[in-house]
């Protein structure tokens, strides 16, 4: 019979099983830590952008160059940064709207996805994003609802080139049924809402 002591197996199972749990959870912080900084370099970044003005840079400060680039790290095929930015410098009476704070950028992501797709799927250019977020004082202003999605920067107000409201909630509707998101379809005279809130709604 041999002496030699087998160590390895005197190590108790519950100990080993903590140094893996250990690993994997190194593993996973280091994951989350990428993506959060993947998303740090896009709400740090202060590089230009094509189409977004100057002026609007003077006007509001650095944040907005990094909230384009935030918008132009989605890689939208349809939709610009410009686009995006442009209603948050409209102006109703003496109330002008403003950016969203940082903590609301990434909720407009999944709503500009929907748009973007369907953009594709219709096979129709955007021709506008009326209303993306609101401030609470531009909301009041153009008589917005007081829960409005924009408020939260989960709703766009859309218009497509060659395709009426009643043919875009049609289209978005469909996708909706089909799982692509889970939210509001609001169908107005001259553009279509949509938004992400997580439940359905229509109007």
């Amino acid at each position: 019979m041999s002496d030699v002591h087998d160590e390895k197996n005197d190590v108790p199972q519950t100990w080993r099983r903590r140094r893996f749990l250990g690993t994997f959870g190194t593993l996973i912080g280091a994951f989350a830590l990428s993506v959060q900084n993947s998303y740090a370099v896009f709400f740090s970044s202060t590089k230009p952008v094509a189409g977004i003005p100057q002026s609007w840079v003077d006007q509001k400060g650095k944040d907005v160059l990094r909230y384009a680039n935030f918008i132009k790290g989605l890689k939208l095929k349809n939709i610009s940064p410009y686009m995006v930015l442009h209603p948050h410098f409209k102006t109703r009476g003496r109330t002008q709207n403003s950016l969203p704070p940082r903590y609301m950028w990434r909720r407009i992501a999944p709503t500009l996805k929907v748009i973007d797709q369907l953009s594709s799927s219709m096979r129709k250019p955007v021709s506008e994003l009326l209303s993306v977020y609101r401030s609470p004082a531009y909301n009041r202003a153009v008589r917005g609802r007081s829960r409005s999605q924009h408020l939260e920067n989960r709703a766009v107000d859309v218009r497509f080139k060659g395709a009426s409201p009643w043919t875009v909630s049609r289209y978005v509707r469909k996708m909706r049924s089909q799982g692509a998101f889970r939210g509001g379809v609001g169908r107005y005279s001259s553009f279509t809402h949509v938004d992400t809130r997580g439940n359905n709604a229509d109007w």
